[in-house]
């Protein structure tokens, strides 16, 4: 159970003041309140830092803090613009986690933005990833987050993964027949690749 109106009432705060402290809307305060949704722990974050008040004061059950805090998380992010080196770059506290046991190896689920990928994942799709560690053994033909250095344009994408005729460089190549063209880059430029898992649907997150 959430103690959120109970603690606004008592610091005598409206719920126009959370709503503009916090960045989160009026109508959501509203509807967390009346518990008719559930709340996201980035949500929680920012109305408790609002209220300055520690999580755990607003969370009437901490199976309820257990239950966001369990699984991989889901940042609902530009990576090509976010991150710079991994997924330690990301400001943002993830949107909430995902417990999905398929895929409950992974580093993080994401959404995936353009359409380079079409039709093996569609613009707005969310991926699960994978960091790799051994960077020699790939999965050749498997989509990848590659991660690059300026050496590489810091180039920051999803894409197909072929061998190269020169085992220190690698093809990036996207699935939509419509980008024509790959792209060659050196192992070497390579900051952190991650192997796309597969995805899955809004409903099930």
């Amino acid at each position: 159970m959430l103690k959120l109106k109970e603690i606004r009432t008592q610091k005598n705060i409206t719920l126009d003041q959370l709503a503009r402290e916090s960045g989160v809307s009026k109508r959501m305060i509203s509807a967390y309140e009346a518990e008719e949704n559930d709340i996201t722990l980035s949500k929680l974050q920012n109305i408790a830092r609002a209220l300055e008040v520690q999580i755990s004061e607003l969370i009437g059950d901490e199976t309820l803090l257990n239950n966001l805090e369990k699984g991989i998380p889901y940042y609902d992010i530009d990576v090509t613009a976010t991150i710079t080196e991994s997924f330690n770059d990301v400001k943002e506290t993830p949107e909430f986690y995902v417990d999905f046991r398929p895929f409950n190896d992974c580093t993080a689920y994401l959404p995936i933005f353009g359409d380079s990928m079409y039709p093996t994942f569609a613009s707005g799709e969310i991926i699960a990833v994978k960091q790799l560690q051994n960077r020699d053994v790939i999965l050749w033909g498997e989509a990848h987050l590659v991660i690059t250095n300026e050496a590489a344009n810091n180039l920051k994408t999803v894409k197909l993964l072929f061998p190269h005729d020169d085992p220190e460089k690698i093809i990036l190549r996207a699935s939509n027949p419509a980008f024509k063209g790959d792209t060659v880059i050196r192992k070497d430029s390579i900051i952190n690749l991650y192997i796309v898992k597969g995805k899955i649907t809004r409903k099930q997150l």
